[in-house]
């Protein structure tokens, strides 16, 4: 009996065994990739003979915050570049300020806010140059302000450790078990793709009227994501560099395909409220059309290539099928009034471009799969291209905020420094920098430095232990690098937890950094102490100014958020140059729903109200732009009084975003409505390409019609309603 019991109970834990091995077992090959990178650093640095090896082991421990190889890589190109533009700039501040305190602080502290307002405006691992490229500068700088001719030397030496640093981290990632980052962008990208067809579903078919927006944010949110990981699997498969434009295809599509099942969610939801219940069956009749033809990844299912492939070709003979349809469908309602009609012809038009660009997504989903992308110098041009344009233009007020932030809070340390003479003041000013450039990009800065500071707290007391009670016992580089290790693999560990990954962070850099490894060793408790209590005076006043300067919760720059929204609408839609403006108009949307979902929550902030305004910013914007694209495309083929009533629509509509009024409002209602006037609906329709585009026109019209009369924002209660 005992055998029998065994025999099921052997089984069971072994199953056990594995599903942990399974979930953990990437942690714990991760942190011992960790401790083989640091060790690695510190020896060759001490074989050498530089100065600190702990700034080469703080280079791995920040440079390896992720797991997969193609991310360490970016990650670590960019501190490298950073470190060598920041080097440079401390050589040139320490040479022209030299024994002038005041003047090199100011000039630092400005420096260091440039970079973090650089770091704020750019996204992905740009900003990560411009971070490291600020507090680069103070790291270089601190030790030798008081030294000018040390300077050089100490560039010399920070600027080696630091290569050392990140090219063990970066040999050591790609090359003892390395996990890559192009399946992980592979899967995230089915994961997105298939969360999106969901939404098709769930927006358009189960969800009622009044859902919100957000499953649309998540969705944009998931699709930043993804940037992020393309950004490192460029650093680690070519293909994908190769695959450049067809990834930007991919990501134009989606945008626009969030844009039109949201456009398409309203519309139902309006048709429903107002329309006769012919139109409304019409309507259902449309959408349900599609829906039956587009896969339900229910619960979390991902759509296969076979899926895709067939949805391509299915969705070529709907598009095909459907201007006939419409016709049909609008010829049985010829009895209702236009106005009535109008629901019908608009979720025709919306839905034959959304088709289109839903074809375009899936074309672009299966060609990364099955395909090497265009050749390498068209790929390589388009990519050093769109540089200038990965800005995120929309964030520049956020971004001048943490910039002033950082000057300030290095400011207040510099000037406690000098009023006192502390001998401890540098690292202050360097941990102060560190906090201020790192964290200026989480969502939350203010509990990021926190836990940042515990971190540094925790790293502080072990390495204390380390550094005074368990060091001078050793006699081996082996134990040295073994008890390094432990440490090291602790903070690591924390920092594979979302919860706790800041925190681990914290005491795996600040450990090392306080402990400074160097050649020779020199024991010296007070330093130590000074050091460690200077470092958590600098993440103190970081997390202070967080708090207080113009803190990411606040209603002002709320206020500054919506205002920027605005703009978007009121200047770039109306009068922006047409060249890619509608990517562009999009991107900068997305950005700020991004950074307003994301944003600290606070009772001061209506966030629903201001996601609200970035999607009606998004429908009326997109309306604008697309409306000039048509009309520049059609010419004359449009009635001869369109220019002159396109510019009073595009004019009114503009200055509804620019006034802020119900006013302006009804006054670009009574233009949206006079533009449709102006494109009447063609009793018999031939389908051609011009006949679509003007379809297309007058749904966009009619959803910017719609969008005026969304009573949920506040200057638009007084707009009334069509007869």
């Amino acid at each position: 009996m005992n055998v029998q019991t065994d025999s099921v109970v052997l089984p069971r834990w072994r199953d056990e065994l594995t599903a942990y091995w399974k979930d953990d077992g990437p942690r714990f090959m991760h942190i011992a990739k960790v401790a083989v990178a640091v060790t690695l650093a510190m020896g060759l640095c001490m074989r050498l003979e530089l100065r600190a090896p702990g700034t080469a082991m703080v280079s791995c421990v920040i440079v390896m915050m992720h797991q997969q190889s193609g991310m360490v890589i970016a990650r670590g190109f960019y501190r490298g570049l950073g470190m060598v533009c920041g080097s440079f700039a401390g050589l040139v501040i320490v040479a022209l300020f030299p024994q002038q305190p005041l003047l090199f602080f100011l000039a630092l502290a400005t420096w260091i806010g440039v970079c973090v307002f650089g770091a704020s405006y750019y996204r992905n691992f740009q900003s990560y140059g411009f971070v490291l490229t600020g507090y680069g500068t103070a790291i270089t700088a601190m030790p030798a302000w008081s030294n000018p001719y040390g300077v050089f030397d100490n560039v010399v030496f920070t600027v080696s450790e630091v290569v050392i640093g990140v090219i063990s981290a970066c040999l050591v990632s790609a090359l003892v078990f390395p996990r890559r980052v192009t399946p992980a962008l592979l899967a995230a990208g089915s994961k997105n793709f298939s969360e999106l067809l969901e939404a098709l579903h769930t927006m358009l078919g189960r969800a009622p009227a009044s859902a919100g927006l957000k499953p649309f944010v998540d969705l944009i949110s998931e699709r930043a994501g993804i940037e992020s990981l393309r950004s490192g699997a460029l650093f680690e498969d070519p293909s994908i560099r190769l695959q450049h434009p067809v990834l930007l295809a991919l990501d134009r599509s989606f945008l626009d395909m969030v844009a039109w099942i949201h456009a398409l969610h309203q519309l139902k939801a309006r048709a429903s409220a107002d329309a006769h219940p012919r139109a409304v069956a019409a309507v259902d009749e449309l959408i349900d059309a599609l829906l039956a033809i587009v896969p339900d990844p229910v619960q979390p299912q991902i759509v296969t290539l076979d899926q895709v492939q067939a949805l391509c070709s299915r969705l070529a003979a709907f598009e095909h099928a459907l201007p006939a349809r419409l016709s049909g469908t609008l010829a049985s309602l010829a009895d209702l009034s236009p106005h009535q009609r109008q629901f019908v012809a608009t979720t025709g038009a919306a839905l034959f471009f959304s088709i289109a660009d839903l074809r375009v997504l899936c074309s672009s989903y299966l060609q990364i799969r099955t395909t090497d992308g265009r050749p390498w110098p068209q790929s390589v041009i388009q990519a050093l291209g769109r540089f200038g344009r990965t800005r995120a233009t929309a964030n520049r007020v956020a971004a001048l905020i943490a910039g002033v932030r950082a000057a300030a809070a290095v400011s207040v340390v510099a000037a406690a420094w000098l009023a006192s003479g502390w001998l401890g003041g540098s690292s202050a000013i360097v941990a102060v920098a560190i906090t201020s450039s790192l964290f200026a990009l989480v969502p939350n800065p203010t509990v990021a430095s926190r836990q940042i500071f515990v971190g540094c707290l925790l790293g502080w007391a072990a390495g204390f232990a380390f550094n005074f009670l368990v060091l001078p016992h050793f006699d081996t580089f082996e134990l040295l690098a073994l008890s390094i290790a432990i440490f090291v693999m602790v903070g690591s560990y924390l920092n594979t937890f979302p919860k706790t990954a800041i925190l681990g962070l914290g005491f795996s850099l600040y450990f090392c950094f306080i402990v400074n490894i160097s050649n020779p060793t020199v024991y010296n408790p007070s330093a130590y102490l000074d050091t460690g209590f200077a470092l958590l005076v600098g993440i103190g006043t970081a997390a202070v100014a967080f708090s207080v300067i113009v803190p990411r919760a606040g209603d002002w720059i709320t206020a500054q958020y919506l205002k920027q929204i605005r703009a978007l609408v009121a200047t770039g839609a109306r009068d922006g140059a047409l060249d890619d403006l509608l990517f562009t108009f999009e991107l900068n949307l997305r950005d700020f729903i991004i950074e307003i979902a994301s944003a600290p929550t606070d009772a001061r902030v209506d966030r629903s109200r201001l996601i609200g305004w970035a999607f009606a910013a998004l429908e009326i914007g997109r309306a604008m732009i697309q409306v000039r694209l048509d009309t520049a495309e059609l010419g004359e083929t449009l009635p001869a009084k369109w220019p002159a009533v396109q510019q009073a629509w595009l004019t009114a509509t503009a200055n509804v975003f620019a006034q802020c009024s119900p006013q302006a409002a009804d006054a670009a209602l009574a233009a949206t409505v006079e533009a449709l006037e102006a494109l009447p609906l063609v009793p018999n329709i031939t389908v051609d390409a011009a006949m679509l585009t003007r379809c297309r026109m007058r749904a966009l019209l009619h959803i910017t019609e719609l969008t005026l009369q969304d009573g949920t924002l506040s200057f638009w209660h007084n707009v009334g309603k069509p007869a």
